[in-house]
């Protein structure tokens, strides 16, 4: 079953698309509460599942099994608006949304209102505004005009400033910080599987041709990726009851490596496998947030 710490089945080609085809994880014992390695009755309950598929056919290319990092669980949410200016024609505009949601909304009648009552008020404070406008036109040829003008009249226009919506602009991005510590060389060399996984799937595939002689015009899309809280061996729900919150399908934009064990390279005796290897991983959603999303469990 995807997202089990423990399905090493073997790849079946009728097996349905939504299947794995490489299972790993790290430390051994997640998922295991009768004791991992060594029997020491400390399996990880709580751990995440990252699941891989080719961008085109979406053939699933692996799951990996991580614990839980201390950074892992923070998510935000981002609703980004801008100033804008409307000038003259926002005290136009604000009374017109207002006559709209009075009159059920805007009839020509209803905007010649509108414009005839700004008129009045606008000729109310004609002189000031017209020294104010005056000041501004004068200001495109002798710099400086507008802001002497402003001081003579003691006020400055109304600039009708607004905070209009730009509506969602940005992905949302998880960052992921592991330390692995393997016992020996063989865990070492899993370690090593399970980062060497991740560099490939980031990476676009660049086939058809020679790198070196006849390189391919053509680069192919890198993996995308589920990515899975289990907690207490159960995975999050996608509904708005979710206690935390669910990432969308996403691409791996950053894999950060660093091999040394507290700024000093060690490795097992007699072999090249290192025996610490810290991993970043930086994620980006595919999609943006949206407030039918938080339903889903987002």
């Amino acid at each position: 079953m995807a997202g089990s710490p423990h399905d090493n089945t073997a790849p079946n080609p009728t097996a349905p698309a939504t299947r794995p085809m490489q299972y790993m994880e790290y430390p051994s014992n997640l998922g295991n509460s009768t004791g991992g390695r060594g029997g020491n009755n400390s399996g990880i309950e709580n751990w995440i599942a990252f699941e891989a598929f080719d961008f085109k056919s979406s053939r699933p290319v692996f799951e990996i099994a991580l614990y839980i990092p201390g950074d892992a669980l923070n998510t935000s949410y981002k609703s980004e608006y801008e100033s804008v200016n409307l000038g003259g024609l926002g005290a136009q505009t604000d009374k017109a949304i207002r006559a709209m949601g009075q009159n059920g909304g805007m009839s020509i009648d209803t905007l010649k209102g509108v414009l005839s009552a700004q008129g009045s008020a606008a000729a109310s404070e004609g002189t000031t505004v017209g020294m104010l406008k005056a000041g501004e036109r004068a200001n495109l040829m002798v710099e400086g005009t507008k802001t002497v003008m402003e001081r003579a009249q003691g006020a400055v226009l109304n600039p009708y400033t607004v905070a209009a919506y730009k509506g969602p602009t940005d992905m949302r991005t998880h960052e992921f910080s592991f330390a692995m510590h393997p016992q020996d060389a063989g865990e070492s060399d899993s370690c090593v599987r399970i980062v060497n996984a991740f560099k490939k799937a980031m990476l676009p595939s660049h086939g058809g041709g020679s790198n070196m002689t006849a390189p391919s015009m053509l680069f192919s899309y890198p993996d995308t990726f589920t990515i899975t809280y289990y907690v207490n061996g159960e995975a999050l729900p996608h509904t708005g009851s979710n206690p935390m919150f669910n990432i969308g399908k996403s691409v791996l934009t950053g894999c950060d490596l660093d091999f040394t064990t507290e700024s000093v390279p060690l490795f097992f005796d007699g072999t090249q496998k290192p025996v610490s290897i810290s991993m970043k991983l930086s994620f980006m959603e595919l999609e943006v947030m949206y407030r039918e999303r938080i339903d889903q469990g987002a």
